[in-house]
């Protein structure tokens, strides 16, 4: 089969054999007519990803998450091939064969589309895959933020902060702090509180259209997202969280299982009186 296109290879060079792996695969991709490019640098710069038809990562989840929003800007379907401990993004391994790879590749995959959401502050605006993370600045400090839904109150919650997340975060942060698990196709966002002093403060699950604002009731607070922080909240001042419109899409071999993924990953599921 005759093949063309452009691979961009996003390395992360802290994996003992992530170079190497790239190397092999752009070697093989090269000789089936795609023209590819390598780029270890961190972070990578919104321009490599211009033009390009498909990325592939080679590191783990944390990489993918790193590049979230260049992939989203530009609408590459991406897959990742997982150098580092779970995997429940960069899904492939160091073991993925020839033929696999070709087949991502080339068209011969599934496309799975997940949701994004977007957090406003300042007039800059932040791009999550997993989770939008709002917490007092100091490691032992107290949050408290004024939720409003589409212009309408819903409660001030007082603890240890709150995680918005999207369905594919749903099994990470959210997940830990007693949120629900959120099947990926869902076109919904959870708010779960972290520790809240009230115990009724429960997690709320959101429409996509729905239009958050958060107010910083208390002193200073970190704007985290996908685990990094991304802007400090002063008290009075206001962020918006929605989910966008656009999706990140995600490249898998036929017959792949997010329920699969879930049971082997987490031991979801299991009967326990079977151990």
């Amino acid at each position: 089969m005759e093949s063309s296109g452009n691979i961009l290879f996003i390395v992360n060079k802290t994996k003992p054999s992530a170079e190497s792996i790239a190397e092999k695969l752009s070697k093989l991709a090269a000789a089936n007519g795609f023209s590819c490019e390598i780029r270890g640098d961190f972070p990578v710069p919104d321009s490599a990803f211009k033009g390009k038809d498909i990325c592939c990562v080679i590191g783990g989840d944390g990489t993918i998450l790193s590049c979230v929003s260049s992939i989203a800007k530009y609408d590459l379907p991406v897959f990742g091939i997982n150098l580092g401990k779970l995997g429940f993004l960069a899904t492939y391994t160091e073991k993925i064969s020839d033929e696999e790879f070709l087949s991502l590749v080339r068209g011969e995959r599934r496309t799975l589309e997940r949701a994004l959401l977007e957090a406003v502050y300042g007039g800059v605006r932040y791009t999550a895959l997993n989770d939008l993370v709002l917490k007092d600045i100091r490691l032992d400090g107290i949050s408290k933020f004024a939720i409003f839904a589409d212009g309408e109150f819903i409660a001030t919650y007082t603890g240890d902060g709150l995680i918005f997340s999207t369905p594919t975060g749903s099994t990470a942060y959210n997940l830990s702090a007693g949120g629900p698990i959120i099947h990926p196709k869902g076109r919904v966002f959870a708010m779960t509180p972290i520790c809240p002093h009230t115990l009724s403060n429960r997690s709320l699950v959101y429409d996509y259209g729905a239009q958050i604002v958060v107010e910083c009731v208390s002193g200073e607070s970190a704007l985290i997202s996908d685990g990094k922080k991304v802007a400090t909240l002063t008290h009075g001042s206001r962020v918006e969280i929605s989910m966008l419109s656009n999706t990140l899409k995600f490249v898998r071999l036929r017959g792949h299982s997010h329920f699969a993924i879930l049971r082997s990953k987490l031991g979801w599921a299991e009967d326990p009186r079977k151990k």
